[in-house]
């Protein structure tokens, strides 16, 4: 286990590189607002990245798929507010980011 603390500077700049080098491996970004988790994980999949939003605002059905897409590899980043990992199961997440 590694614990890092940065200074917050271009963040999405900064979780590019981590993902850069982390590509086959699955991650979470935790973001403060469900406004956040949207802009980065558009920014994200932008950029050619499987990633995808997980908050309370979404609705139920896209909240599950992006869930289970998750769990079953197909997206390899979830960005969410805190709420999510709450009862996650998925022993493969090998890195997670705080955005905010």
């Amino acid at each position: 286990l590694t614990y890092r603390v940065l200074p917050k500077d271009e963040p999405l700049k900064q979780i590019v590189e981590l993902v850069k080098k982390r590509e086959d491996e699955s991650g979470i970004v935790y973001c403060s607002s469900r406004a956040t988790t949207e802009r980065v994980a558009e920014a994200l999949a932008g950029r050619g990245y499987a990633a995808k939003p997980y908050h309370a605002g979404l609705d139920s059905a896209e909240r599950a798929r992006n869930q289970e897409l998750f769990l079953r590899d197909e997206v390899k980043i979830v960005c969410a507010t805190i709420a999510f990992g709450m009862g996650i199961n998925k022993p493969n997440v090998r890195w997670v980011i705080h955005y905010d």
